[in-house]
């Protein structure tokens, strides 16, 4: 394949998102996306994902994202670069998900206090439409031009497939209902997110742990604020005052904005990446040995 500066789009533009789906998110998650987008992706997207009161107190009855941060991170790495990278048709990608739906049921019998914890469907739904549409969502808040329409497509058949993959308590979902397309993913994002949530002591403690953990990874000492800060942005205001980590100031938030345009335009005039994400990842990975000293 011939490479020149900026050449995954004309990759893409090659392929059709109807059959070609997999391989068109697999090259543009291989090389387009920045390690720090998946950091941005997940743990303001976790703080999404469990608004509701019985998410919250299920991570924080398995506490891995207070205690083994570290860890979690890489964890969830490796199953998005299955799922995104390898591709789902994939061993790695079926293997990722049988994992993932082995730990579900497995938490879930740990778990007899918190009944169907792992059983709503749109629990299942909400995770997936967050990461196809997260990058979209995020650019056209910022005023920015979005995804364009042949990678909404593969997203959404990425999306689609992945959930048909996944189990729930009662069974399997591949007969289940899922958004039937872009816009479908996107309105039932925002009716999850405009739902009433209450406010829980769990979803306060493990919030809090995942954005501190975010600020500390990703910024040194004097920055770590603005960490924060672009953590709760990123959540987005309704979410920071369910879970009570507060939210930012108008100067702040502009501050915020200002920061994450300047990283989008950057991005838009920098070569694309020619080492693929799987790669540069393994360069920061901690060995067993390392994260035991870290979360001992």
């Amino acid at each position: 394949m011939r490479r020149g500066y900026k050449w995954v789009d004309r990759e893409l533009a090659r392929m059709d998102p109807e059959t070609d789906w997999e391989r068109m998110i697999s090259l543009y998650v291989s090389h387009r996306v920045p390690e720090f987008a998946l950091a941005m992706m997940v743990y303001p997207g976790t703080m999404r994902m469990m608004q509701p009161s019985m998410g919250a107190a299920t991570l924080a009855h398995t506490s891995k994202l207070e205690t083994r941060p570290h860890r979690r991170f890489q964890d969830g790495n490796d199953f998005l670069m299955a799922w995104m990278v390898d591709g789902l048709s994939s061993a790695a990608g079926r293997r990722a998900a049988e994992r993932l739906n082995r730990i579900h049921l497995t938490v879930a019998r740990r778990t007899p206090q918190l009944p169907g914890n792992f059983d709503h469907i749109d629990d299942f739904i909400y995770p997936l439409v967050l990461l196809a549409t997260f990058g979209d969502r995020l650019q056209t808040s910022l005023g920015l031009p979005g995804m364009s329409e042949h990678m909404k497509i593969a997203w959404h058949r990425w999306a689609q497939a992945l959930f048909r993959l996944l189990e729930r308590e009662s069974g399997p979902l591949a007969d289940e209902a899922f958004p039937e397309d872009w816009n479908a993913m996107t309105e039932f994002a925002l009716k999850f997110d405009s739902r009433p949530y209450k406010q829980t002591e769990s979803g306060h403690r493990v919030a809090t742990a995942m954005m501190d953990f975010f600020a500390e990874h990703w910024f040194p000492a004097p920055f770590r604020a603005f960490g924060r800060d672009l953590t709760r942005y990123l959540a987005g205001e309704q979410v920071c005052r369910l879970h009570r980590i507060g939210w930012i100031s108008p100067r702040r938030e502009r501050v915020v904005r200002v920061f994450l345009k300047s990283a989008f335009r950057a991005q838009r005039l920098l070569p694309d990446y020619r080492t693929p994400l799987p790669e540069r990842l393994q360069r920061t990975r901690r060995t067993h040995a390392q994260l035991k000293k870290l979360e001992p």
